[in-house]
């Protein structure tokens, strides 16, 4: 079990859609260690110029997914629902162009090719949470 079900678990307001919040930070924080990590790998390459866009997105990938996670993980407070969504969106955005950027070097670089699937992975989480919050709990 990972810590974020286990912490909505016991948090006494039980949390709606605790599965959908879980599988959301725990991707953002999968992309978040993938995307510094690629954003490394890219910088250590002999050809550097041509990773400028990737190392870029890396990290503003990076740091869009961290701000989800922190704003998901205070997700259980009614009003907060609009920008939550705004949020998500924008993850969902920056992980696609992320996983697009990585996929056009994956060929050549596996890292891209790794951290475009976590990129993936968490705009799919992230969307699946989107579309938790259009649900009644």
């Amino acid at each position: 079990m990972s810590v974020v079900r286990a912490m909505l678990r016991s948090h006494p307001e039980q949390p709606a859609h605790s599965d959908a919040i879980t599988t959301c930070i725990d991707a953002c924080s999968l992309c978040i260690e993938t995307c510094t990590a690629c954003a490394d790998a890219c910088l250590s390459e002999k050809h550097v110029e041509s990773l400028i866009s990737c190392i870029r997105l890396n990290l503003d990938c990076a740091a869009v997914c961290a701000a989800t996670a922190s704003v998901v993980a205070r997700a259980n407070k009614a009003g907060n629902r609009q920008p939550l969504e705004a949020q998500l969106t924008t993850c969902i955005a920056f992980c696609r162009a992320c996983a697009a950027e990585c996929t056009r070097h994956a060929e050549k670089h596996k890292h891209c090719r790794v951290c475009a699937e976590a990129c993936t992975t968490c705009a799919d989480a992230c969307t699946e949470m989107l579309s938790s919050l259009r649900m009644p709990a």
